[in-house]
């Protein structure tokens, strides 16, 4: 610990000499910064230059720092590839052994790194999200590769978007191989389905909690026209997430044929997740055959227990605020977790790498003794998320994949396809606004009206 932060130490000040250096004064302005400011105002990345621009993102100067970080967003990739490259060093240390307390230029490289990539706790993926999905298209034309487009509820460059994208940020962006296979092979897109809805608890006494309640995610692949080639529902771990997006890149393949690559590769999909859920369902005959939702609004209470992770996060918020009469969620008969461990042969040691564990001490503050207890359950919970998914979700979104090519559709749009899986799949159809939190029928006796 005293190398590293010695290293640190050194790191920061060559940091502040080079700041010193190129801005006059990290913390103030001259008069040439306030000329700076306003060519980079009326010009932004051709008034001052990428490397500049990352300089000055992270100064502690809001007036600096913020058109600064603007513009390199505004680059898109490229000022992304430059803030990296800016402060590679400094993101490494913060990757892979972050200090126990971060000082606040680490605080301001955070932040630079959240709104440049699109993504919270963008540091630890070093990955780009476009938000604009023509962009995407465009990027992904140039390239000749596919897109993958998470649908999240909430936005994935805030600390409290939904549960699921939560968990996204912590071990699958992060995960070296996942991570460095997306950036090759893949443009990323994120859209938000609507904002979460979020629980306060006021105990009393100036200490609060605050929690997200229901909603749920999904990643699609898509072509440069913005079709749907496959989907995978909920949350998964590492493991099955770079085994999906490596299927669907391969089948998307160059243009020759694609079309056959595509339908076969959905058929194989179809018949080794149905062969799975057969094998399960033979040592664990509780598992339902899937079926999707019907027209009608859901409740909140039934949407919920289709994720394992936000059962056991929301569900005791959910169970608190369920009106009275109201059975609480029910958690079911099946534990997922051993359906992932015995019948579909998951490891919980494959759900955390390097990055996300020291990504879960940064934002925990705790070292890998006191995280061991912490991993070991947040391992279990994504084993059992990824197992439900294959038993449940993922088998329903490829047999409406596949339908739809015996229709004659060859592949629906992301926003057809998105529809149908937030009604009849999640069971949070865009027509309830309350998300199944508000039944009209029963009235807890507050006034609403005034």
């Amino acid at each position: 610990m005293l190398t590293l932060m010695t290293r640190h130490d050194l790191g920061s000040m060559v940091l502040l000499t080079c700041l010193a250096s190129s801005l006059v004064a990290c913390g103030g302005t001259s008069p040439s910064d306030e000329d700076d400011s306003a060519r980079l105002a009326a010009g932004g990345e051709s008034a001052l230059g990428l490397e500049e621009l990352a300089l000055r993102a992270i100064s502690d100067d809001p007036q600096l720092a913020e058109p600064a970080i603007a513009a390199l967003r505004a680059a898109g990739p490229r000022g992304h590839q430059a803030l990296v490259a800016r402060h590679g060093w400094t993101l490494e240390v913060l990757r892979q052994s972050p200090p126990s307390t971060l000082d606040p230029s680490h605080e301001r490289l955070r932040h630079a790194m959240d709104v440049v990539s699109g993504q919270r706790d963008g540091h630890a993926s070093g990955l780009y999200w476009y938000t604009d999905l023509g962009e995407a298209e465009r990027e992904a034309r140039a390239r000749g590769v596919p897109i993958l487009s998470l649908r999240l509820l909430g936005r994935l460059d805030e600390e409290m978007s939904c549960a699921n994208s939560r968990y996204f940020r912590l071990v699958l962006y992060p995960n070296r191989a996942l991570s460095s296979y997306l950036r090759e092979h893949y443009v990323l897109h994120w859209s938000s389905e609507r904002p979460v809805p979020r629980i306060t608890i006021d105990m009393g006494d100036g200490r609060r909690l605050e929690r997200t309640i229901t909603g749920n995610s999904i990643h699609y692949v898509l072509d440069a026209d913005g079709r749907v080639i496959d989907a995978l529902p909920g949350l998964a771990g590492p493991q099955e997430m770079l085994s999906f997006v490596t299927a669907a890149a391969e089948a998307y393949g160059d243009e020759d044929d694609r079309e056959g690559r595509i339908a076969a590769y959905l058929a194989r999909e179809q018949q080794t997740v149905g062969s799975a859920l057969e094998a399960a369902r033979a040592m664990f005959p509780a598992i339902a055959t899937p079926r999707p939702g019907g027209a009608r609004l859901p409740s909140a209470l039934e949407a919920m227990p289709l994720t394992v992770s936000k059962v056991r996060v929301e569900a005791p918020m959910l169970d608190a605020l369920r009106a009275p009469g109201v059975d609480p969620v029910d958690r079911g008969p099946i534990d997922w977790t051993r359906v992932g461990l015995e019948a579909y042969g998951l490891e919980t040691s494959t759900i955390f790498d390097d990055t996300s564990r020291a990504l879960l001490r940064l934002k925990t503050g705790r070292d890998d003794a006191s995280s061991a207890e912490t991993i070991e359950a947040l391992s279990r919970t994504v084993v059992g998320d990824t197992a439900r998914n294959r038993a449940t979700f993922r088998l329903v979104v490829l047999s409406w994949l596949t339908s739809a090519r015996g229709d004659g559709e060859l592949r629906p749009s992301l926003e057809v396809l998105n529809e149908r899986v937030y009604r009849e799949m999640f069971l949070t159809p865009a027509s309830d606004p309350w998300l199944g939190l508000q039944d009209p029928t029963v009235w807890d006796a507050i006034e609403r009206i005034h």
